[in-house]
């Protein structure tokens, strides 16, 4: 049983990150975590943008988003604590978990520089209870252990996104809230819902509106990002599954796998069938 399961967390190092990253083809991670960059880079690819985290940065990865890995340097050093959603609700962390997690959830995506003594400080939090959780000791208190050295990273994190921008941590402008709650919905709907008039509706503004304040945001039209999701959603199932495409077009929610393969073409033109066989050679 991995840590992961039987503790609720688990710590990759860059020696066996790419357990869980994939290296060769679009993934979704299967649970939240923060990956910190001690040297090196790595450069992912996720929903708009290339996105490249060096020396002293972290970031927020979560299950909603697909990534793709594009390059890491040969120096590449990292922490990836990688936890169960469950695990961090039902810890008794005593600052605002709400204004925290909308925070994360408006950095994800983003790498977050800080301070190289702060760094150091997270650094050598993580590989101690890196150490806990790898002890072959039966340590008669180690699920307890576990849990507070985790909620002590917890609240590193937190004073440290405190500290760094006390203005984010409260609120959002008006416009990152209009995409922020897009994006939330767009994750919940897409098998379901492809029109931008739905996404504009659920948030009473016009469909002009919506486009106009998620093009301003993220550089790109909001069908474009709702053709993204629906996009990285079909590669993840196509190159991690075995199901017939017309079992893929049903469950992307298209009428009929013509569709599927019209819309797929469309957008990467190569057939879904082609898309796959590139990852079976």
């Amino acid at each position: 049983m991995s840590a992961l399961e039987k503790f609720g967390v688990e710590i990759f190092t860059q020696h066996n990150i790419f357990e869980r990253i994939s290296a060769d083809k679009p993934f979704r991670p299967e649970n939240p975590a923060f990956i910190f960059i001690k040297s090196g880079t790595i450069k992912l690819r996720q929903h708009f943008s290339d996105l490249e985290l060096s020396a002293n940065m972290f970031m927020v990865t979560d299950p909603q988003t697909i990534y793709e890995m594009v390059s890491v340097s040969g120096d590449f050093q990292s922490r990836m604590v990688s936890y169960k959603r469950d695990f961090i609700s039902a810890l008794s962390l005593k600052f605002n978990r709400l204004i925290t997690y909308r925070y994360f959830r408006q950095q994800m995506n983003k790498g977050v520089p800080f301070p190289q003594n702060e760094m150091e400080v997270v650094w050598k939090s993580v590989n101690f209870l890196k150490f806990i959780l790898d002890s072959d000791a039966d340590m008669l208190y180690k699920k307890e252990m576990v849990e507070h050295l985790f909620s002590v990273f917890c609240y590193q994190m937190a004073g440290i996104i405190s500290k760094e921008d006390n203005n984010s941590m409260n609120q959002m402008s008006r416009q990152e809230e209009i995409v922020f709650v897009f994006l939330t919905d767009l994750a919940e709907h897409h098998l379901t819902e492809r029109s931008v008039e739905f996404y504009a509706e659920r948030q009473s503004i016009t469909t002009r509106h919506l486009s106009s304040v998620v093009k301003s945001i993220t550089g790109k039209s909001a069908s474009q990002i709702v053709a993204l999701i629906v996009m990285n959603e079909a590669k993840v199932l196509l190159n991690s599954s075995n199901k017939p495409v017309s079992e893929v077009s049903s469950i992307l929610g298209f009428s009929d796998q013509y569709a599927f393969s019209h819309f797929f073409k469309k957008h990467l033109e190569v057939s879904p069938r082609q898309y796959r066989h590139q990852f079976e050679n």
